[in-house]
């Protein structure tokens, strides 16, 4: 009875999915471009919210300082303070660190990049076959192919309206989410059935774990990657420029393995201009072997230590995890991706422990599966055993 029952909600399950996808192809067909609608609307808000969320758990700790150590419980009073402070900390960043930093990216533009041009059109001129696959490259991208290129005003419009919409409701999501945060997570719990809310419960604290330690260790690791490489620097005899690239380097450290050696491009190629550079010829070779060994030292040492083990994953599974939340959701899927992958792993843990007995395998399907990588089978060996 208990068997016809579920495959009785099965089947009811199955129906529900199967009507709800007829339902939206009946709507694509009925009114074109109302899904591409649905999905930019969709968008207005997902963007400017994860953006208020990421800085919801950067700005946790604090919280968590004022509830604990200072005692103080009101929430509102809490949020105005972190707010007033985080202000008064981006008002100093931006007019001093911040100033310094854009006025050397513009110098860098003006005065650097045509010397990085010139030492590039040299090297190339040196080795011929590199030059005609540049020079191939470049015909593929003239001002005739660009001026075919037709813009649409529509959608550039769009663009910036969902930056302006964006910059307007992200502080304004990060307030609610600061002030309201218990009461947001209770209105989510209240959704689900009864039965459930014990798993979503559990569920929602390893995740909240999760995208904690990632957020506030990898802003962590930014801001030490960024000090650190900017002092290297200076060892190396970048001077002023010092700045730029190590604040660079910690930027586009929030793409992990990728980012560092994007942002590497930049004083590799200010080292072809610059003789009087540590190494001398071998500059970009020995800025190259810095950024990799700071590289191995950041994902094998410091962290483990700053994310913990939930957020450490497979280099390879982060690179696909990249690749393809990138691919669905653009930047913000590349911003997000390592923590959704951590939480899709503390999920399928949860479930393997609720039904540890059932996924355990026993004695005889591991010497089966033995036997299976051998290319042998569990009755050949227990003959050679006899």
């Amino acid at each position: 009875m208990k068997m016809s029952e579920r495959r009785k909600r099965l089947l009811l399950n199955l129906a529900v999915v199967a009507l709800t996808l007829l339902v939206l192809l009946l709507f694509r067909t009925l009114f074109p471009g109302f899904v591409e609608r649905f999905v930019q609307a969709a968008m207005s808000i997902i963007l400017p919210f994860s953006i208020a969320l990421f800085l919801s758990y950067l700005l946790a700790p604090l919280f968590r300082l004022l509830e604990r150590k200072i005692k103080q419980r009101n929430r509102l009073l809490n949020t105005a303070i972190v707010f007033g402070g985080v202000g008064v900390l981006l008002f100093f960043f931006f007019r001093y660190a911040g100033s310094l930093i854009y006025n050397q990216a513009v110098a860098f533009i003006e005065n650097d990049w045509p010397r990085v041009v010139a030492a590039i059109d040299a090297f190339l001129g040196e080795n011929t076959f590199i030059r005609r696959v540049y020079e191939y490259i470049q015909g593929l991208v003239t001002w005739e192919t660009i001026g075919d290129i037709e813009i649409d005003f529509l959608a550039l419009f769009q663009s910036l309206t969902l930056i302006v919409i964006t910059i307007v409701l992200v502080p304004v999501f990060l307030f609610f989410i600061l002030n309201d945060r218990k009461r947001i997570y209770e209105a989510i719990v209240v959704v689900f059935p009864k039965r459930a809310r014990k798993h979503v419960i559990e569920l929602s604290g390893r995740a909240n774990r999760v995208i904690e330690e990632y957020f506030n260790g990898r802003f962590l690791t930014m801001f030490v990657m960024a000090i650190v490489f900017t002092i290297v620097f200076f060892i190396f005899g970048f001077r002023e420029r010092s700045f730029l690239f190590g604040f660079m380097l910690g930027f586009f450290d929030i793409v992990p393995y990728v980012g560092p050696f994007i942002a590497m491009l930049l004083p590799v190629l200010y080292s072809l201009t610059d003789e009087t550079l540590l190494f001398g010829d071998f500059a970009p070779l020995a800025i190259a072997v810095t950024v990799v060994v700071g590289q191995i030292i950041q994902n094998n040492v410091a962290q483990p230590l700053i994310m913990g083990k939930e957020t450490k994953l497979h280099p390879l599974l982060v690179l696909s995890a990249f690749v393809f939340f990138g691919y669905l959701f653009g930047v913000v899927g590349i911003i997000l991706a390592i923590p959704i992958t951590g939480m899709i792993r503390e999920t399928v843990r949860y479930l393997k422990e609720l039904h540890e007995d059932k996924i355990q395998l026993d004695e005889e399907e591991k010497a089966r599966i033995q036997a299976t990588y051998d290319h042998t089978s569990p009755k050949d060996d227990k003959g050679k055993e006899d």
